[in-house]
């Protein structure tokens, strides 16, 4: 299962082109916000979306619809809505729960 992380494709004008043949993009909280070409086409082009978000609160989003797997380090109660699959574990690697 090939997997890229979206901080390490250098041009994201490319990125749709990258992602091909691809599982899953996981993508750290620090770059949700750059990641909205991801967003508006993982459903299209057919690739997951996780996204590590440990280092502070989540906070939800018209994003939320397009994460399938969301890592946090504590629970929220709520704020999950549209999200496939929430995880809470302060040292684990997102990757460990790709599905």
């Amino acid at each position: 299962m090939r997997v890229v992380w979206f901080h390490e494709v250098v041009d994201k004008s490319s990125l749709r082109e990258h992602m091909k043949g691809a599982r899953w993009l996981l993508i750290r909280q620090e770059d949700l916000e750059k990641a909205t070409q991801a967003w508006m086409f993982a459903e299209l082009d057919g690739f997951l979306i996780g996204v590590d978000h440990r280092l502070s609160e989540f906070k939800p989003g018209i994003h939320n619809r397009a994460i399938h797997l969301l890592l946090l380090s504590k629970n929220q109660e709520t704020g999950y809505e549209g999200i496939t699959k929430v995880i809470v574990d302060e040292s684990g690697n997102l990757e460990d729960y790709i599905f």
